[in-house]
């Protein structure tokens, strides 16, 4: 996978980051282990770095790129290692749900390292025999609804070509001699500027959407990155009747 330009939304999630705005989305999953040798704690942290590291989505990082101006682009992390990124943190004793789900919400108010492929998995609690949680989390310009879809099943599944995503179908960067033509290079800089234009227009159009209703004053405090995690147990049958 060689270097591939942000989309327009992507690069508006990009920038609109800020410690008061985190834009990474993440996902709790909770498993009672199987009987046997498979659910040791060490063999799970293994598993699931072994079957990130074959992603191949989730080598690649952002870096800044001279044209269009604001741009960037994904780039393959030449120093990539997984270890970085997938990590076992302890739960206290106790209530086995509660812990997991104050510690998901304090990794989730930590921002991403944006020099490193934007995204962390968490292997929470995994005492000997006991249950254990799994949280992903993904900078929203990495993954929309869909394509975390996709790498969660290239995580989860035995499906092998759930670890390759499609991509997006962004052109790649095309390599360039350092005297290219000038008239490429002015055709290529009035593309580019549609590019930021549509990516602001994005942006602005994100920020309309959030606006709330100020008469409500549960939401006219300041923002802040602090992040929370509930829970609620449901009847499987009951959801399904509903559909």
């Amino acid at each position: 996978m060689g270097t591939e330009l942000l989309a327009p939304l992507d690069l508006a999630f990009w920038h609109l980051e800020s410690d008061a705005h985190p834009m990474h989305l993440g996902a709790l999953a909770v498993f009672s282990p199987a009987p046997g040798p498979g659910a040791a704690p060490d063999h799970v942290l293994e598993l699931l770095r072994t079957r990130a590291a074959a992603i191949p989505r989730l080598r690649m990082c952002v870096r800044d790129v001279l044209l269009p101006v604001g741009g960037a682009a994904w780039t393959v992390d030449k120093d990539f290692d997984v270890h970085r990124h997938v990590r076992r943190v302890a739960v206290d004793d106790g209530d086995f749900m509660a812990g997991a789900t104050r510690l998901a919400g304090e990794l989730m108010e930590q921002p991403l390292e944006r020099g490193l492929p934007p995204w962390q998995l968490y292997l929470i609690g995994g005492a000997d025999g006991g249950p254990f949680a799994v949280l992903v989390k993904l900078h929203h310009a990495l993954a929309d609804g869909m394509r975390a879809v996709a790498i969660g099943a290239g995580i989860f599944d035995e499906i092998a070509a759930a670890t390759r995503p499609a991509p997006r179908g962004r052109p790649a960067v095309p390599p360039r001699s350092w005297l290219p033509d000038p008239r490429e290079m002015a055709g290529m800089a009035l593309g580019r500027i549609g590019e930021v234009g549509r990516a602001l227009g994005v942006g602005a159009s994100v920020v309309r959407a959030g606006r709330l209703d100020l008469r409500s004053t549960a939401f006219t405090a300041p923002s802040s990155g602090t992040r929370r995690l509930a829970t609620a147990d449901l009847d499987a049958t009951a959801l399904q009747r509903i559909r």
